[in-house]
């Protein structure tokens, strides 16, 4: 069995790094290192205290990224809750007890610091592993997807396409070249008082669009005064042809009509071959619109195997929470959960 050093992330690992996670992020030495600020250090949320590493000697083997989130709980003020991303174990290491160890070193660490949970959004091929030893699952839940038989391609800059007005609504729908101060207030306006949600207010935005490997697409649906908005998430390591879909992060309006018009306009205008979105805290109506605007659902099969790719969250307590007082005692049940806002594709 090797001798594994497990340490926290460092700057004078940074060069490691950056080189080692190009077998996941794909961004070439600078896009690389300018996803590593954003990601961890530059996160509105947490720093990057939590990011756990591997060495054999003087070579990396492995990494667990972590990052903050924030998350409002029935009603009570914001907590941050740390998120498992980024994972990489070096081809020679996989299969053998180096991610367990990673884990337990992070879940130590977390544990001595009082943070209670550790969530994962990723489609984790550990996924079974880890319910084994102690994580709970959240799902998986249904995606929606349209494949298109050739790739839509984007030409010029997106926020000069021209403004639709959508069939249902009436409303005027353009696009524009980032998120504006009326989607995160409109967020919030929609959100009910019930459950568990993502913070979603103008530093989550400025953040999650500030992703340098990524190329989000922004919708507006205007009405006297800004009635809906969607937005889009591609990777830009891939081209628009290329194999990774165009994910759907987010979608609100203030009814079906415009909702409906937001995604026809996004289906019409967002490149790739294959756009999917998440469908768990869709209501029926809204379900039913998408599957007559031609997105296809996939539905949990109920076997692990079968379901490994659709999304779900696992979640890991550190065993710090007291009895069931805190608000924060209940986040494994499924119910309490409300995903609007949140995709991993959003976070990548």
């Amino acid at each position: 069995m090797s001798d594994y050093r497990i340490t926290k992330y460092t700057p004078d690992a940074r060069d490691a790094v950056i080189e080692f996670q190009e077998m996941l992020w794909q961004g070439g030495p600078q896009g690389n290192a300018a996803y590593l600020e954003w990601k961890f250090a530059d996160n509105p949320y947490l720093d990057d205290r939590y990011v756990t590493l591997a060495w054999e000697g003087q070579e990396l083997v492995g990494m667990l990224g972590v990052f903050g989130s924030s998350w409002e709980v029935d009603g009570h003020g914001p907590v941050m809750l740390p998120c498992l991303a980024d994972t990489v174990v070096a081809p020679a290491h996989r299969g053998g007890p180096l991610f367990g160890r990673m884990l337990d070193s992070l879940i130590g660490r977390l544990r001595a610091d009082g943070v209670p949970w550790l969530l994962d959004f990723g489609d984790q091929p550990a996924g079974p592993a880890m319910l084994m030893n102690g994580w709970t699952a959240v799902g998986p839940w249904p995606v929606a997807s349209a494949e298109r038989e050739v790739a839509l391609t984007t030409r010029g800059a997106w926020d000069d396409l021209e403004a639709v007005r959508g069939s249902r609504s009436g409303a005027v729908i353009r696009s524009v070249a980032t998120s504006t101060a009326d989607m995160p207030a409109l967020a919030s306006k929609l959100a009910t008082d019930a459950g568990v949600r993502v913070v979603r207010d103008e530093r989550y935005f400025r953040w999650r669009g500030g992703n340098p490997l990524a190329r989000y697409f922004h919708l507006v649906a205007e009405s006297q005064g800004t009635v809906g908005y969607l937005i889009a998430h591609r990777t830009s390591v891939d081209t628009d042809d290329g194999p990774t879909p165009t994910t759907i992060v987010e979608c609100e309006a203030v009814d079906d009509d415009v909702w409906n018009d937001l995604v026809e306009a996004a289906l019409a205008t967002v490149p790739g071959k294959v756009v999917t979105m998440w469908v768990r805290d869709l209501s029926p109506s809204r379900v039913h619109g998408i599957e007559s605007l031609g997105l296809s659902l996939t539905e949990p099969s109920g076997r692990l195997s079968q379901d490994i790719h659709l999304p779900k969250l696992v979640m890991r307590s550190t065993g710090v929470l007291d009895g069931r007082s805190s608000p924060l005692a209940t986040l494994s049940s499924p119910s309490v959960w409300d995903m609007r806002g949140v995709s991993g594709r959003g976070w990548r």
